[in-house]
């Protein structure tokens, strides 16, 4: 059995997170603020 280590981990998780930063059936449409910082505003697909 082979574990990854945790910044192997992030990675991953980090470049899912920049190519599709929203949910699986949702589309990014521009940015919002949130708590005083710019997140993306997904929105469902239609």
């Amino acid at each position: 059995m082979v574990m990854a280590t945790k910044k192997e981990n992030t990675q991953k998780l980090s470049d899912k997170q920049s190519s599709d930063p929203c949910w699986d059936g949702y589309i990014k449409k521009g940015m919002k603020t949130k708590d005083g910082k710019k997140v993306p505003n997904c929105i469902p697909e239609k």
